[in-house]
């Protein structure tokens, strides 16, 4: 009987291979959070130096200070997170009515990938001046709350939210449903009651990707809040005028909301997909 030989040059160049591809992508990913964090935390001046210091020499909190000193930002963290949260969840109801229609009728499919691809390839130079006017028109363009600018977030999300959870609905037995309904239960109340539940830990994933969608979106949020800013407006307007160091405090002010938010529905997403593997 043959074995396998040890020392394998094949294998061992293969996993040499993805040790260094694993390696690399460690890095791509660790790298320019690292760099974030030091220009936090050090004086502009380090930031600057040549030859560049990779190690920080002097600490420094005035950044964070800094950009807690504006007044806007006491604002438009609040507003980040009432447009971020309301355009999560209307894009993730929408996407889902619409993600189940998909699932359930060849028409119904055909047309909402074609809607949804169509959305997708649309400029968005092509529809912000008209969009402004009709935010205008109803008297929530700029508004404080950024109630225009959640349902622009969320009229942007529901292809994302459809598609993320298009497969989940896809793969419900038809028979459930058939069930449900020879026993006298509504179309609507099956959905609520059965399909939503069934499909809870792709809701969550769909809600994670329109809540950071909107909290990073940049195009929308200043054409539609050019007075009442949300955070990526600040973050730009910091960037463009130099003020490297505020910029990196900020930007890593902004990474809580949305590993919070990943946190927080991740046990839900996690429990799904066990439940999934075990079968």
């Amino acid at each position: 009987m043959n074995t396998p030989a040890h020392g394998d040059p094949v294998a061992g160049g293969l996993r040499a291979a993805r040790v260094a591809l694993n390696a690399f992508v460690l890095v791509a990913a660790v790298l320019p959070l690292y760099l974030l964090l030091k220009q936090s935390v050090t004086p502009e001046l380090e930031t600057f130096a040549w030859p560049p210091h990779w190690l920080p020499h002097h600490l420094t909190l005035a950044h964070f200070i800094s950009v807690f000193a504006v007044s806007d930002l006491r604002s438009a963290v609040p507003r980040s997170l009432g447009v971020a949260a309301v355009s999560a969840v209307i894009a993730t109801l929408l996407g889902a009515m619409l993600a189940h229609a998909m699932a359930r009728s060849s028409f119904a499919q055909r047309l909402g990938f074609s809607t949804v691809s169509g959305v997708r390839l649309l400029p968005m130079i092509a529809v912000a001046i008209p969009l402004g006017m009709i935010l205008a028109n109803l008297g929530i363009y700029d508004a404080p709350s950024g109630i225009g600018l959640a349902i622009v977030h969320a009229a942007i999300a529901i292809p994302t939210a459809a598609l993320t959870l298009y497969a989940s609905f896809a793969a419900i037995p038809l028979e459930i449903e058939e069930a449900a309904w020879i026993d006298g239960a509504s179309p609507l109340r099956i959905f609520l009651t059965m399909d939503l539940p069934m499909v809870r830990g792709s809701i969550a994933t769909a809600l994670i990707l329109c809540f950071i969608l909107s909290w990073d979106e940049f195009g929308f949020a200043l054409l539609v809040q050019q007075t009442n800013r949300t955070l990526p407006p600040l973050l730009y307007y910091y960037t463009v005028f130099g003020n490297v160091g505020p910029a990196s405090a900020l930007a890593l002010l902004m990474m809580i909301p949305a590993v919070f938010v990943v946190l927080a529905l991740g046990p839900s997403l996690r429990g799904t997909l066990m439940a999934g593997s075990s079968r």
